[in-house]
């Protein structure tokens, strides 16, 4: 003979099971799909343009990987270097990730260069060239979408004012840029060691690439 006290245990064993059961079902329901994880994971790009095609000027890029500060001083070059100023290059998280693992730059990634005067040649630890003021900034972007024509897909832009420049606002920038003649900067860049990029200038990058790890742990 089962008594009341069975059954309210009965009842509430019932009511566990089933509260398990609907627990569940609310789990595997909010369980993403493949194809949800897949873009959850996906690298994002740091960037964004206008309806007119232009690239609005990336944000924080100063917290991005630093790759180097290349210099071709006029000293070294008779006076007149074709770029006489540091050039700050960063490479976008996402796609130095990728680099580590396939040794590619991946279709979305921006690099971004930031010039920088030579300001003083000597200090307390001897003489050398040594960073004055920010004069400008540029980026280039792999895009086989929007540079399907440009030579390894990547397109470069510039944002310094050039006309605040020549009244001596230098460093001066603009919010947005139109991407540059081809002539104008893929020609220097077939020079680059390694898919139009000065991997030989970088060893940050020579280290990172296919490395699978952080190198600088090694």
């Amino acid at each position: 003979m089962r008594t009341a006290t069975s059954g309210r245990r009965t009842m509430i064993g019932v009511s566990l099971a089933a509260g398990a059961c609907a627990g569940l079902g609310v789990l595997i329901a909010a369980a993403p799909s493949a194809d949800e994880s897949a873009a959850a994971t996906a690298p994002s790009n740091p960037y964004a343009f206008t309806e007119d095609g232009e690239l609005r000027r990336p944000q924080d890029y100063r917290t991005w990987i630093y790759m180097g500060s290349p210099l071709t001083p006029n000293d070294m070059n008779n006076g007149s270097a074709a770029f006489p100023e540091f050039h700050n290059v960063y490479l976008d998280p996402d796609s130095y990730e990728q680099y580590k693992q396939t040794g590619e730059f991946r279709d979305g990634a921006i690099i971004m260069k930031e010039l920088v005067s030579v300001g003083t040649k000597s200090s307390f630890s001897g003489k050398g060239y040594f960073q004055g003021e920010f004069l400008g900034v540029e980026a280039m972007i792999k895009s086989e979408d929007r540079f399907p024509d440009e030579p390894g897909n990547w397109g470069f832009f510039r944002f310094t004012d050039e006309k605040a420049a020549a009244e001596g606002r230098l460093g001066s920038l603009r919010t947005v840029a139109s991407v540059n003649a081809t002539a104008s900067c893929s020609a220097c860049h077939t020079a680059a060691a390694h898919d139009y990029v000065f991997t030989q200038h970088y060893p940050v990058l020579r280290a990172a690439r296919n490395a699978k790890r952080n190198p600088e742990n090694d």
